[in-house]
């Protein structure tokens, strides 16, 4: 069954969106209010002093999750972001995000076309590319800890697909 549809902006406000829509990421944020993976995992690590600064109305928008997919085996990286990006969504949600409601954290992934929903595994699934490519890595697993069925699809008002919205993680 497909993700059900948000064609609100709720998902730029609360919960964890992946988003590969160029307009709507200029909409949110300027280019420089973009920040890195690396730099998100640092926040974490400091218990998200300085985030405030970071946020972009009510949105801390990370890029660089596509690079890091890219560049370890699948097994490594699969148990890397259930161990630590989860771990930092979660975080994120308790401490930052008021449980989820209070702001949003999105994901800035270019390369939408290598995510595909897969209904026999219940997953999105991220298609590896280099030395990796005929792999896969159950992404909505890792991120969402089981939780994917409650992603949504984001589609802009004339039906085009712009991400994957969540809208909290326990």
């Amino acid at each position: 069954m497909p993700a059900p549809l948000v064609n609100d902006d709720l998902w730029n406000r609360r919960g964890i969106s992946l988003l590969w829509d160029a307009d709507e990421l200029n909409k949110l944020c300027p280019p420089d209010r973009v920040i890195s993976l690396r730099r998100f995992l640092r926040l974490h690590d400091a218990g998200w002093n300085d985030v405030d600064s970071l946020l972009a109305d009510d949105a801390l928008v990370v890029a660089g999750l596509e690079s890091v997919l890219d560049a370890l085996p699948p097994d490594p990286i699969t148990h890397w972001l259930e161990q630590q990006i989860y771990q930092a969504l979660v975080s994120y949600q308790r401490e930052v995000a008021g449980g989820g409601d209070q702001a949003a954290l999105v994901f800035w992934m270019v390369e939408p076309s290598r995510l595909k929903h897969h209904l026999s595994e219940d997953a999105w699934l991220w298609h590896c590319g280099g030395e990796h490519r005929s792999h896969q890595i159950p992404l909505s697993h890792c991120l969402f800890n089981g939780a994917q069925s409650d992603l949504k699809e984001i589609h802009d008002a004339q039906g085009n697909r712009l991400g994957l919205y969540h809208p909290r993680i326990s």
